[in-house]
């Protein structure tokens, strides 16, 4: 069994990466886009929430779509709540653990989310806090990661250590499990990969510093990087390079849209 996520340390990191987050989330953004083209556009909700809000780009531009509803940004990070203020004045923001959100029982009409749930403990307690928080015909749309992200850096740290660099994720069948327990009914639950490009391991670790995304569960290993065991790294990833000799990093990206019957249903 995996160790707790530290929920503490996680805020701190995206907080010190908010001003250089933008910058380096060409995934997160790519990402973003389809989940929110995946929004039906005959829906007009009253509120809305951005849950793991981070910059507040996207929540911004749910303000924008919808002008007339009350859209609320909400994450677990203050450093990056700070920073969508300063940037987005129209949204409303809140601090707000996505296992235990600061928010009424049904009070929302759309949640979105992109990139953001797979950090927390229980993707079944997320379900459950957004199912209570949702109104009846509310809907979550999401993304999330499972089993298989990073699978090429993880096998290139195997030939260096034994510790974990690359944090664990779910099987799409866990999740799907989840779902199926959690009273949605399902309207969209598939995955799909989606890989960049580097030309060197060192550019992609730069790009992970940045997101604040580096790694934050398991057994991590003290102390910084060494030039010896950056050579091993470097080498281990080397059997993943392309005919354009260029060394992909894979996302096993998970895409959902649950729906909260009516009551009436």
């Amino acid at each position: 069994m995996s160790p707790p996520v530290d929920k503490a340390a996680i805020a701190s990191s995206f907080g010190n990466a908010a001003d250089s987050y933008d910058d380096a989330a060409h995934l997160q953004q790519q990402v973003a886009a389809e989940v929110m083209a995946s929004i039906p556009e005959s829906i007009s909700p009253t509120v809305v929430v951005d849950l793991g809000c981070g910059t507040g780009v996207h929540t911004a531009e749910l303000q924008m779509r919808y002008p007339q509803a009350m859209v609320l940004g909400c994450d677990l990070s203050f450093g990056m709540l700070q920073h969508a203020t300063d940037c987005h004045a129209q949204p409303l923001w809140c601090g707000g653990d996505a296992e235990s959100l600061p928010l009424r029982s049904n009070s929302i009409d759309l949640l979105f989310s992109s990139l953001a749930i797979q950090w927390c403990d229980q993707f079944s307690a997320v379900l459950s806090e957004v199912y209570r928080c949702l109104r009846p015909g509310g809907q979550f749309v999401f993304s999330t990661l499972c089993e298989g992200t990073l699978h090429e850096l993880r096998t290139a740290w195997e030939q260096v250590d034994r510790f974990s660099h690359v944090n664990d994720y779910p099987s799409f069948n866990s999740l799907e499990v989840d779902v199926e327990r959690s009273g949605f009914r399902v309207a969209q639950l598939s995955t799909a990969p989606r890989r960049l490009y580097y030309r060197r391991v060192s550019q992609l670790s730069r790009e992970l510093l940045a997101l604040g995304a580096n790694t934050l569960t398991g057994e991590r290993r003290p102390g910084l990087m060494t030039p010896s065991r950056l050579r091993a790294l470097q080498l281990g990833y080397e059997q993943f390079r392309d005919d354009q000799q260029l060394l992909p990093a894979t996302y096993q990206v998970v895409y959902a849209r649950l729906i909260k019957e009516s009551e009436l249903c």
